[in-house]
């Protein structure tokens, strides 16, 4: 995503790790749409923005959360 700032591309990083994070520790067994939006809220971010951002980056960081064993 080239069009976003350092900034908000840092945070949606942030974000995008720590739903990974939350799909393999939740012990509810929450589903994506309500992890996703618990960031969206709890980060404050752009629903469009940041959903657009996980369509393009969730395979790649889910294989590095694999790999890593977070």
């Amino acid at each position: 995503m080239n069009y976003l700032d350092g900034k908000r591309e840092k945070m949606y990083q942030a974000g995008l790790l720590k739903i990974a994070m939350k799909m393999r520790r939740d012990e509810n067994l929450r589903g994506f749409d309500e992890i996703f939006r618990g960031i969206l809220n709890e980060m404050d971010l752009d629903p469009e923005e940041f959903r657009h951002y996980v369509n393009n980056h969730m395979q790649s960081l889910m294989a590095t959360v694999k790999k890593r064993g977070y």
